[in-house]
């Protein structure tokens, strides 16, 4: 299987209308993730759209003048962040609705074990609590591949000048590598988010949380902490990142086969779902991030070290804890729409 990539032929896809108002129609889009994990649940894509209409006054979603065909038919992805739950969505709705307001279609998706995607008598996102290595990077897989297949859907849909992501927290981790290995994002904004899994796990909130085992059955880290296998795994980090910058893969197997070079390297196969290792195939200019100085999931180690590794794109810096409140906030909104909306 080639990561982050998909050869799914089924593009068929269910699209409800719910709402309309005088400028936006919401739709409710499903279709079956390019990724299969066996649960009925979460293989099924939950996505909201919120789709400007045509000042033309044209009603006909079939045609390909619905939505308006100039600088202003662009399209925002929202990706959220861990455990995200229904009570949670206000903040986002109000978030898209601002970005409405100027003419931005927006796409939110549900991530894979979320909301409409829970199994049944779980939690949303409770799964990844106690995910190991190979887990969270299925996980992470699978997240991609369904906004790659929600970007062709839409572009079916109809004809954006422009696709663009913002991703919050977790959904930031994952937005990075998506718009690394789909090059129709033109531009992505990343909220409260950073990289280096040693960092984001051990120096933060998560130590207390997460409760995945990596290591466990792995003879290599016999006798060892979690703490003291992690510092040791993490210490080949930069090599990888390194080689990844040298061998450009285009495309990567899950099991490495195809790149021995990386597979000398990597002890744990969280190493692919660090954004760190695939922020060097994306164009500076085109990221924005804002980050809390007081983030007690993402550092400002690791928020740094993203940063740098992006190429220093533009950073603003909030004093806020991490929160999807951010989202809600108007000075906050208006940076968003700044960098997006602005060639």
């Amino acid at each position: 299987m080639d990561l982050y990539h998909y050869t799914d032929e089924n593009t068929d896809y269910s699209l409800e209308e719910l709402s309309e108002n005088n400028c936006v129609k919401e739709y409710e889009l499903t279709f079956d993730s390019p990724y299969s994990t066996g649960l009925e649940e979460n293989d099924r894509v939950y996505v909201k759209l919120f789709l400007n209409k045509d000042k033309t006054g044209t009603d006909n979603h079939n045609s390909s003048n619905h939505y308006r065909n100039d600088r202003n038919n662009d399209l925002l992805i929202v990706v959220h962040g861990f455990s995200t739950s229904k009570p949670k969505l206000k903040k986002y709705y109000q978030f898209i609705n601002k970005m409405n307001s100027d003419n931005l279609s927006c796409a939110f998706i549900n991530l894979p074990l979320h909301l409409n995607r829970t199994p049944d008598g779980e939690r949303g996102g409770e799964r990844l609590i106690y995910f190991n290595d190979v887990q969270t990077l299925i996980f992470f897989h699978q997240s991609v591949v369904d906004i790659r297949k929600l970007i062709d859907i839409l572009l079916k849909i109809s004809n954006f000048n422009r696709v663009y992501i913002c991703g919050i927290s977790l959904g930031s981790m994952i937005s990075i590598i998506a718009m690394a290995n789909d090059n129709r994002i033109d531009k992505g904004v990343f909220l409260i988010g950073g990289g280096n899994w040693e960092e984001i796990h051990w120096r933060g909130v998560l130590r207390f949380i997460l409760r995945g085992n990596c290591i466990f059955k792995d003879k290599r880290y016999a006798g060892k902490t979690r703490r003291e296998a992690c510092r040791e795994i993490y210490s080949k980090f930069p090599l990888f990142v390194k080689k990844m910058k040298e061998l450009k893969p285009e495309k990567i197997k899950m099991n490495l086969d195809n790149l021995p070079e990386l597979k000398e390297v990597i002890p744990k196969m969280c190493f692919l779902c660090d954004p760190v290792a695939f922020a060097y195939k994306i164009n500076t200019e085109k990221v924005f991030m804002i980050n809390s100085r007081f983030d007690f999931y993402f550092n400002k180690k690791s928020t740094n070290h993203l940063w740098e590794e992006l190429g220093k794109p533009e950073i603003h810096w909030i004093n806020k804890l991490h929160s999807s409140s951010i989202i809600t906030d108007e000075r906050i909104i208006a940076r968003i729409k700044k960098f997006l909306l602005n060639s």
